[in-house]
């Protein structure tokens, strides 16, 4: 006698077919069970895994995916994904959802994004989604929006379909990456590129600054920050501005360097005395971009006041054949002084002992490069080494990069650490000897105070001691005894 299992990948009402062969006859026993079981010899313990679809985060008219058929996963129509919030994704084509799902699963909550004027998908993780879409943007302010797709002008791949009511809607032929919508340049003054961060606008100084006016200021925070991202992927960055001067302010913003990455959400904003705003900045990788450490600059203007928040931006492979890891030996340099560094490569591939390029190099956050120097050599599982560059003698005050990239054919990877650029003058050196002699005379002075107080209380304890043995010398060696009485 001999049992076998089979399954049927059906969706909705599954069943387990249990075939009895015996003596040639087959008898058929059906279950009810849901999921997918491979074929095994009986006896076998059943092994499910159902077919999900994760939409929790979504609301109102979204799709109900629970309890559908193989008929419908397979061809399913009309999808839609909403935050009622935040917008709506409305699919004009049928979906294949059984070739999207990734261990039986299409995970919409982890690969699908609608929050405040952005709708994002990630296209590596659900195959076969990039059908022609209708995306709806809620709670729009904009005068006159623009539609950007993964960073720039979507151009005629989008056609515009409504704005009304705060709901500005568009379709597309391909849903695929960012999409997010900025006020055009007719209405931002003409600076900052309507909101794309591109260069050529925005408040970066030129030429004479006007004069600030007394009473006016503003900070920026953070005023430096980095982040690690792998490729489609992205991110979003919120830089807090405060005006904590008298007098109440326009501040333009715009991005330097990093302008096919990040983007602001607006391109200026106005702030009373004490206020306070929270400036939202998307900050996208294509799939296109290569692997490298970039860097840049978030601008802050008003008038002749400037403010700058430094970014540093490191885009990964995946997977990353190489991992390097830099670490400044000593963190701050004076002018015409070596940075040292450890640098650490990672070969995290199967090919062993070959030979790989270093370029390493001093860099500030406008990009320009101090000193370059560029070595090969043989990489087993991995390779380390101190690497130093000679910085020129004029290189001003200020934070830079020791910035580091491997390179094997077309693969790379890329790591840096930061150092500080500080010059201690003559004077300077001098104020700091006054300072350190000042202090071991203090020292000094408070060590001979401390020794005096401790000879002083011997002194009292040998003094105190010599009159408890001069008492004892004056007392008499016997009692006298008293008289008799009489």
């Amino acid at each position: 006698m001999r049992w076998k299992e089979f399954s049927l990948k059906l969706f909705g009402n599954e069943i387990v077919a249990l075939v009895l062969i015996f003596l040639g006859i087959g008898v058929v026993f059906a279950l009810p069970l849901t999921g997918l079981v491979t074929q095994k010899d009986f006896p076998s313990n059943v092994s499910v895994t159902p077919f999900r679809v994760l939409a929790y985060t979504f609301n109102g008219s979204t799709t109900n995916f629970v309890g559908r058929g193989e008929a419908t996963y397979l061809n399913f129509s009309n999808v839609i994904l909403e935050r009622t919030k935040y917008g709506k994704i409305q699919f004009s084509q049928n979906l294949n959802l059984v070739a999207m799902a990734t261990n039986n699963t299409v995970n919409f909550d982890s690969n699908v994004n609608i929050s405040s004027n952005i709708i994002y998908v990630n296209n590596n993780n659900l195959p076969g989604i990039d059908k022609s879409v209708t995306l709806s943007f809620y709670g729009i302010t904009f005068t006159s929006p623009q539609i950007y797709h993964d960073g720039v002008l979507c151009g005629s791949a989008c056609t515009f379909i409504s704005y009304s009511g705060g709901i500005y809607k568009f379709s597309t032929s391909s849903f695929s990456g960012l999409y997010f919508l900025r006020e055009s340049a007719s209405h931002t003054g003409g600076g900052g590129g309507g909101g794309g961060g591109g260069g050529g606008g925005g408040p970066t100084p030129n030429g004479t600054k006007p004069p600030v006016e007394k009473g006016s200021d503003f900070m920026v925070n953070p005023n430096f920050f980095t982040l690690e991202m792998n490729k489609g992927t992205y991110y979003q960055k919120v830089i807090n501005v405060t005006n904590n001067g008298t007098n109440p302010l326009t501040i333009s913003i715009a991005v330097n360097g990093l302008q096919d990455f990040v983007f602001p959400e607006i391109t200026s904003i106005s702030l009373n005395p004490g206020e306070s705003k929270l400036v939202k900045f998307d900050v996208y990788v294509s799939d296109t971009v290569p692997a490298d450490v970039y860097v840049g600059k978030l601008l802050f203007a008003s008038g002749g006041l400037l403010r700058e928040s430094d970014a540093i931006l490191k885009v990964n492979e995946i997977p990353a054949l190489f991992d390097i890891k830099v670490s400044m030996i000593k963190k701050y340099i004076e002018p015409g002084g070596t940075a040292e560094a450890n640098i650490t490569v990672i070969n995290r591939g199967d090919l062993r002992n070959f030979d790989v390029n270093l370029e390493y190099k001093a860099i500030d956050f406008n990009n320009r490069v101090y000193t370059i120097k560029n070595e090969a050599f043989a990489i087993n599982q991995s390779y380390n080494g101190v690497f130093s560059l000679e910085l020129p003698k004029n290189m001003s005050i200020g934070n830079y990069l020791f910035y580091a990239k491997v390179n094997y054919g077309n693969v790379s990877a890329s790591g840096y650490d930061t150092f500080v650029v500080e010059d201690i003058s003559t004077a300077s050196w001098f104020i700091l000897i006054i300072i350190v002699l000042i202090a071991m005379y203090l020292v000094y002075r408070l060590y001979k105070r401390k020794q005096r107080e401790i000879v002083n209380e011997l002194k009292k304890m040998i003094k105190k001691e010599e009159e408890v043995k001069e008492k004892k010398s004056t007392l008499p060696l016997e009692v006298p005894t008293l008289p008799d009485k009489i």
